[in-house]
């Protein structure tokens, strides 16, 4: 009986650390956002057919430059965005920019006109919005400026 105790009892302290652990793992990867941190400029991750560069600006605009892979500006506006909260945000007239190749599908750069929702995501220190589909698809990160 006493056995049966002492290995109930290492159990349910496995238990506890096992969750310990993954609390504290969630809470060290999943880093909340600051107002302050979300302006500024970003960039896609691992785009091969186009260069985009999403600004973010304080006075509740944003502003994109879209290049095909050859260097050539295709688009260049500003547009309005909301701020939902300190981890999401709504644009307007936005271009969703799936990294199609523009060379081949030059329309697609004319179609600005929806509204896309999405949030701020930041993970070691990184702060990064993501347009996809699917979770981490087509995803951006804010640039460091070097001045």
């Amino acid at each position: 009986m006493i056995i049966l105790k002492m290995v109930h009892l290492k159990i349910k302290s496995m238990k506890i650390a096992i969750l310990m652990i993954l609390v504290s793992t969630f809470l060290v990867s999943c880093q909340t956002v600051k107002d302050n941190e979300i302006y500024g400029k970003y960039s896609p991750i691992s785009y091969h057919n186009t260069y985009d560069t999403l600004s973010i600006n304080q006075n509740n605009t944003y502003s994109r430059k879209v290049y095909d892979k050859k260097k050539k500006l295709l688009l260049n506006y500003s547009a309005k965005f909301v701020l939902l909260n300190t981890s999401s945000i709504k644009f307007e007239d936005f271009y969703l920019n799936l990294d199609r190749d523009l060379t081949i599908f030059p329309k697609d750069i004319k179609d600005t006109d929806m509204t896309y929702t999405t949030n701020f995501d930041k993970a070691d220190n990184e702060i990064r919005l993501c347009f996809g589909y699917h979770e981490g698809e087509n995803c951006y990160k804010k640039v460091i400026d070097k001045n």
